[in-house]
């Protein structure tokens, strides 16, 4: 269903164009995988945009955030007070010692489905999604957002119903700062190849946009 909102005062028109879809998808994570506040959430993949809109709600809903993130997202998550661990070997262990061993609930929100062996590489097999069960002790309180296959033969939650009808809301936060997705360039029509290459890298840096 179509929806829309004004673009708030001191929001960029590029800014509310990458918007829309990473702000959907990460309040609806957080709505289908039934996190409360006070719960300790593990946002992996928190350097993709869904990922960062998906750290932003839940702080702004009194929701208990780590995060894991390569090093090109890192900083930004620190800023915003969040404490990240980085990707790769041992990252569990990185999770336990900042979380004091427990951990509530885990959004996946890897753009590549979880599977992320060292900072901003994708492991060549397996994913994260194993670690995640571990870490919060089954697979229930597990979510993805992209990898929907390793979902289906883990026992972990997907979630697909886009919804648009929150977009007022978000426009909202965006106007208070509180929503932000960044946008890592744009691109005129003659520059097409030139952005989907970059996006096909998994090294986006964040939102790449289209300005026609």
């Amino acid at each position: 269903m179509p929806a829309w909102a004004r673009i708030p005062e001191g929001v960029s028109a590029e800014q509310a164009a990458a918007l829309p879809m990473a702000a959907e998808a990460a309040w609806r994570a957080l709505d289908d995988l039934g996190v409360q506040p006070g719960e300790l959430l593990l946002v992996h993949g928190a350097g993709s945009t869904v990922g960062e809109a998906a750290v932003r709600f839940a702080l702004h809903r009194g929701i208990r955030v780590i995060a894991t993130a390569g090093q090109t997202r890192a900083a930004a998550l620190d800023e915003i007070g969040v404490q990240v661990a980085a990707y790769g070997e041992g990252m569990a262990e990185r999770v336990r010692a900042l979380s004091g061993g427990h951990i509530d609930r885990a959004l996946d929100a890897a753009p590549t489905g979880g599977r992320i062996d060292r900072a901003d590489q994708p492991s060549p097999a397996g994913g994260s999604l194993p670690t995640l069960i571990e870490l919060t002790g089954d697979p229930d309180p597990v979510l993805t957002v992209s990898d929907f296959a390793a979902a289906a033969e883990l026992g972990i939650r997907i979630t697909t119903e886009i919804r648009y009808d929150r977009m007022n809301e978000f426009a909202g936060l965006a106007g208070e700062g509180i929503l932000v997705v960044p946008v890592a360039r744009t691109y005129t029509l003659d520059q097409i190849q030139e952005a989907a290459k970059l996006s096909q890298s998994r090294r986006p840096g964040g939102k790449h946009m289209l300005v026609l």
